[in-house]
């Protein structure tokens, strides 16, 4: 598992830029914090203890998220106390 300040540091790159993200990314930071993962043909969704997050993987054809799936990593990174 990566260190807490280098997941915080990839939370920070994601939320900055919610119009370019891959699913990859969002994957990796789920992962570090030890997330299951169920899935759909194009959607994900994330549990942890307490908290459910979904995100679709394509925003129309393209290999990037949709924003409101950041939106919603966002969100979560704040409850969970890893994002201001």
């Amino acid at each position: 598992m990566a260190s807490t300040a280098k997941i915080q540091e990839r939370i920070a790159d994601i939320v900055g830029r919610p119009y370019n993200v891959r699913f990859e990314e969002i994957k990796w930071v789920m992962d570090q914090l030890g997330a299951s993962e169920r899935s759909t043909k194009h959607t994900r969704m994330f549990t942890l203890p307490g908290h459910r997050f979904t995100v679709n993987e394509h925003s129309n054809g393209k290999s990037t998220v949709p924003k409101y799936s950041v939106d919603n990593f966002r969100n979560l990174m704040i409850e969970l106390g890893l994002y201001d």
